[in-house]
């Protein structure tokens, strides 16, 4: 590949370089997780202003380096900046981008996980265009945020290779007497095969299979409750613990 490219990317959040630049932390569709230069961003003049934010969607020019590479030119395609301003669909886009920083080892390509970053950024956007106007601290409207966020966290599993197994008991294979979810073994388990597991309902086996089989702009309008979506998130975060070496920080 030539050392100049341009690509489509997603900015997923930056730290301090020095007294004017800044490294910022790209995925791109072309190279996957770019750490990323940005000379003088910090300065009055810069000139990529506010393009930098996280979540903002931008055609991006980039110049190769050995470990680093540097942007020399930005044009932005989405800023997101209505899920910034949404306190709890900006909670779940942390926790998703946080679980992708830690799944994605940088400069590895994965189109998917691309594709998959931004359709969720999109429909997030529209769940907090459809909220817009209400009182976005209710029950209902939270839920919808941590819903959309949930599923995007259990597809980007499936992309990693770590799908957690929820047709029968991942140790026998058995369908009758789920009890629980084991990380080690990767799914469900049946009590009689109950180590090293926590209880997971019913409804939660449930809510995470149609999560994985539906489109993710389904998961919006999926009726699943407060505890399943808590034992959700759990399985999610037990499974990148053990698998990924992943403490993931962010509960969406």
């Amino acid at each position: 590949m030539p050392r100049d490219y341009s690509t489509e990317a997603v900015v997923l959040g930056s730290h301090k370089l020095g007294d004017a630049d800044r490294v910022v932390t790209l995925f791109t569709a072309a190279r996957g997780k770019v750490p990323t230069v940005v000379k003088g961003v910090r300065k009055l003049k810069s000139k990529f202003g506010g393009r930098l934010e996280p979540f903002t969607h931008i055609q991006a020019r980039l110049h190769e380096g050995r470990n680093l590479h540097t942007l020399t030119g930005a044009d932005t395609l989405a800023t997101h900046a209505l899920l910034r301003d949404t306190p709890a669909a900006l909670k779940g886009g942390l926790a998703f981008i946080d679980m992708l920083n830690r799944a994605t080892p940088d400069f590895e390509k994965s189109s998917r996980r691309y594709n998959l970053l931004v359709r969720y950024l999109d429909e997030m956007d529209a769940a907090c265009r459809r909220y817009r106007g209400k009182d976005a601290t209710t029950t209902g409207d939270v839920a919808v945020f941590r819903r959309l966020t949930l599923a995007a966290e259990l597809k980007l599993l499936l992309l990693t290779g770590f799908l957690p197994h929820l047709g029968n008991c991942a140790v026998c294979g058995s369908s009758d007497a789920i009890r629980g979810f084991s990380a080690p073994v990767g799914g469900i388990v049946c009590e009689d095969c109950g180590t090293e597991t926590f209880p997971v309902t019913a409804e939660t086996v449930e809510a995470m299979r149609a999560m994985l089989e539906q489109p993710l702009a389904a998961a919006a309008g999926m009726d699943t409750g407060a505890q399943a979506s808590g034992e959700i998130w759990r399985c999610i975060r037990e499974i990148c613990r053990y698998h990924l070496s992943a403490n993931l920080r962010i509960e969406p």
